[in-house]
């Protein structure tokens, strides 16, 4: 960039080039309208990340709210039978969480993250768990296996959970 810039210069001042001199208006016209589309570009990227953190909190201000309410209001006379059913709720809660990370890690055909020689690079830097491991692997552990054969039946898996947990 140095060079690119230097070499008009010189060209400009001691071999008297003024054919070379760029006028003002243009650059100042195309230098605002970079400024307002850069501008505009952080603006969007800011709110995006501020609703994404927004969103991430009410999820785990809710899912905190969900698992006392579950443990307060669902009542048995046999506390044992009652510790499961408590368990079984507040696991598919558990499984409708992995589900929802999953399917928002979900590589999109527009994004470039894994195909790109530029960001294959930083790929061996960090690891993403929902890249390496299956979501079937995941949700073992928090659903029932015939719950886990209709979610996994399912493109829509958070979803289905969440309708679960409703029925």
């Amino acid at each position: 960039m140095l060079i690119l810039s230097i070499v008009p210069t010189l060209l400009f001042y001691f071999l008297g080039w003024k054919w070379l001199a760029i006028p003002w208006v243009p650059v100042a016209l195309l230098g605002t309208a970079a400024a307002f589309i850069s501008g505009f570009k952080n603006t969007q990227t800011y709110n995006r990340s501020w609703e994404a953190r927004q969103i991430y909190g009410a999820i785990i201000n809710n899912s905190r709210s969900f698992g006392i309410l579950v443990k307060d209001f669902i009542r048995m006379d046999d506390k044992a039978e009652e510790a499961a059913l408590h368990r079984q709720i507040i696991y598919r809660h558990f499984a409708w969480l992995t589900a929802l990370r999953f399917q928002l890690r979900e590589t999109k055909s527009w994004e470039h993250v894994k195909t790109k020689s530029y960001n294959k690079e930083y790929l061996q830097y960090y690891k993403v768990p929902e890249w390496e491991n299956k979501v079937e692997d995941e949700l073992k552990a928090f659903l029932s296996s015939t719950e886990l054969q209709y979610v996994l039946s399912t493109k829509n898996r958070a979803t289905q959970i969440i309708a679960l947990q409703s029925a």
